[in-house]
């Protein structure tokens, strides 16, 4: 709803003509996990004003970021179609098998932990949800203060305008990684044309923890890197799979394996995934492929330094984890990971939850 209009500009039409005006100045917003919390972030970009022969264009700049930042207009029509919207998007995501065994391995990992919610709400919720209730959580949360990054320069009635925002000194970290429990798992049945497997491991490795570092190289050797082992074996080796990667929750402590295969291929898949993190709990990479894992994530780091929005972020997270780490300073500590580091990070690994959506038997799937 936040998107939609503003005292000013009381419609979408007038909003999007707004900031057409402004030279294409863009606003985006987003909800973002971490841990226990939710960030709601809303982002503005804007041409820098020497470029633009107009004076008052960074004054309109500032009253477009004024408008949406403090003067959002809600109504009972803009709440009945942003709550159709997002009713119509989780519906697609039911349909769609990636979405749907993430969103069901996430619930099956831990029943009362926060990596069981999901962060765009359920239908059920949606459907409960009053006009009321909205207005009283947007008014709470215009009390909240902020956390203000900026990456560019800035002018002086824009940093007035920044400063005048109540802002909090670091934003609060609240986590607890997912238990180590016995696996739990769900297969479901869908008229589709591959099945999607997603496995929750635990890695009881907090995101503060000298272990992190080390969990972030075991990731690009197992199945995020162009070398991986998932990528090498499953797939190229024994053509079991379409599609096979893995990635980290950062503050849930999880590391997520996610595949796309047929179903007549799952207890192959499942038994050479199991292989690839035995041979990293045994040391059974090579040293280009701890290397090459290593300059992936010193590169990834470099190429933050180029996109301002990962700039941001990494500001937003060092703040919150009260690091004040230097570029020299993380590629030095990635470069000084030794083997046994990443052997010990994945012997910690713990299936906790899986989920398979798979095709419906189909007798033309075996001709």
């Amino acid at each position: 709803m936040l998107k939609s209009k503003t005292a000013d500009f009381d419609s979408k039409q007038k909003l999007s003509i707004a900031l057409n005006h402004a030279y294409g100045m863009k606003v985006s917003y987003g909800l973002t996990g971490y841990g226990r919390q939710v960030a709601l972030d809303i982002r503005f970009q804007y041409i820098r004003p020497e470029r633009v022969k107009d004076p008052g264009y960074i004054h309109e700049v500032v009253h477009m970021m004024d408008q949406i930042l403090h003067h959002a207009l809600f109504d009972q029509k803009s709440f009945e179609e942003a709550k159709y919207l997002l009713a119509s998007r989780l519906r697609r995501q039911n349909d769609d098998p990636d979405s749907l065994a993430l969103k069901t391995a996430f619930a099956l990992a831990a029943e009362d932990h926060d990596i069981a919610i999901p962060i765009q709400g359920a239908l059920e919720d949606i459907e409960a949800l009053s006009y009321e209730e909205v207005v009283a959580l947007y008014e709470s949360w215009r009390a909240l203060p902020r956390f203000v990054s900026c990456c560019g320069t800035l002018e002086p009635v824009m940093e007035a305008f920044l400063n005048a925002i109540p802002q909090f000194e670091k934003p609060s970290l609240r986590m607890a990684l997912i238990p180590r429990t016995s696996p739990s798992f769900q297969v479901l049945e869908k008229n589709i044309a591959q099945t999607s497997i997603v496995q929750v491991w635990a890695t009881s490795t907090p995101i503060d923890s000298s272990r992190y570092y080390p969990l972030l190289v075991l990731n690009s050797i197992l199945g995020q890197g162009p070398m991986s082992l998932l990528f090498e074996e499953v797939r190229e080796k024994n053509s079991l799979c379409y599609s096979i990667s893995s990635s980290l929750v950062r503050f849930d402590g999880a590391l997520l394996i996610s595949t796309g295969t047929s179903a007549d291929s799952i207890a192959r898949c499942l038994r050479l995934i199991q292989a690839q993190i035995q041979k990293c709990a045994d040391g059974q990479f090579s040293d280009e492929q701890l290397e090459i894992a290593k300059m992936d994530l010193i590169d990834m780091f470099r190429r933050q330094q180029d996109r301002p929005w990962a700039m941001i972020e990494q500001r937003f997270l060092d703040s919150m984890l009260e690091r004040s780490e230097s570029l020299a300073q993380r590629v030095e500590t990635i470069r000084t990971i030794e083997r046994d580091q990443v052997c010990e990070v994945a012997s910690r690994l713990a299936l906790v939850s899986m989920a398979i959506v798979k095709e419906d038997f189909d007798e033309t799937m075996e001709n």
